[in-house]
């Protein structure tokens, strides 16, 4: 069975008037997440703390950007200056989701590529303990874009690993 490749991938910047997007895609990637760390749907019927899902689009540090295919909405990116655990002077992929159709198709890696070549600098990516695939992602895309110059290192919380990299000089 060949995968097909999708055609166009636009990364753009989202607006205040995309909140509400975002909100509905964020419940999209938490279904994903609950999936893998056992989460349970709040009795509002969402998943999250609501208060905390909005510190993502207040917080001055992040910045959201929406993602299509072949103009068709299919995910999101969200990036932090300040790295949780590099802390300040280093980015991080903060939240990062496509949807499932548009999964194994390259749609991430173009994304991620766009992202780090639009900020140059010292990056951190974290994933989950159980986040497997995430992690198998995140290593082939890093291995690449960073012809394996990326380090791999246990997260200082114990709960999964990250990986840096630092593409100023590209």
């Amino acid at each position: 069975m060949s995968r097909k490749r999708a055609a166009n991938v636009e990364l753009q910047e989202a607006r205040v008037g995309d909140r509400p997007v975002l909100r509905r895609l964020m419940q999209l990637y938490l279904y994903d997440f609950a999936a893998i760390e056992d989460w349970n749907l709040g009795a509002d019927a969402l998943y999250g703390d609501a208060r905390r899902i909005e510190g993502f689009w207040r917080d001055p540090r992040r910045r959201s950007f929406l993602l299509r295919v072949d103009g068709t909405l299919a995910g999101f990116a969200i990036i932090r200056e300040g790295a949780h655990f590099a802390g300040e002077g280093t980015r991080e992929i903060s939240e990062f989701f496509v949807l499932r159709r548009y999964r194994r198709r390259g749609v991430g890696e173009e994304v991620a590529r766009a992202i780090f070549d639009a900020f140059p600098g010292r990056w951190e990516v974290a994933q989950t303990a159980r986040n497997v695939d995430a992690q198998a992602f995140w290593r082939r895309v890093l291995g690449r874009y960073t012809q394996n110059r990326c380090t791999e290192e246990a997260r200082p919380d114990g709960q999964g690993v990250l990986q840096r990299f630092d593409n100023s000089a590209r």
